[in-house]
C-alpha cells in the first residue's frame, strides 16, 4: 500500500467503504490515524494522542504504530460486510 496522504478532515463515506487501519507516529513525531476508503483511497488525519486511553497511547509511543485492522484483511472484511448488507436488503 502506498504512503497515505495527510488530510485535515476525514471523508464522509460510511463503513464498509471506509476502514480504520491503524494509528501511527510519523518520522516528524506527529501522530496520525490511517484510513482506507474505496472512493478516496488511503489517507491519514492528524491524531491528538491525548485523546487515546493510556495503554494505547503508551503502545503507540513505544512501538510507533498500533494496528487496528491488518492491511491484508481490508478487502476481505469489506467483501463480507457487503455480502451481509446485500443479503439483508434482499430478504426484506
Amino acid at each position: 500500500m502506498s504512503t497515505p496522504s495527510t488530510r485535515n478532515r476525514k471523508c464522509v463515506h460510511p463503513y464498509p467503504d471506509l476502514l480504520h487501519l491503524r494509528d501511527e507516529q510519523k518520522a516528524d513525531d506527529t501522530f496520525v490515524r490511517v484510513f482506507d476508503c474505496v472512493e478516496c483511497g488511503p489517507y491519514a488525519i492528524p491524531l491528538d494522542i491525548d485523546d487515546l486511553k493510556q495503554p494505547v497511547r503508551l503502545q503507540l509511543q513505544f512501538l510507533r504504530q498500533v494496528i487496528a485492522i491488518p492491511e491484508d484483511k481490508v478487502a476481505e472484511i469489506r467483501q463480507q460486510r457487503y455480502a451481509e448488507l446485500h443479503s439483508r436488503a434482499g430478504g426484506e
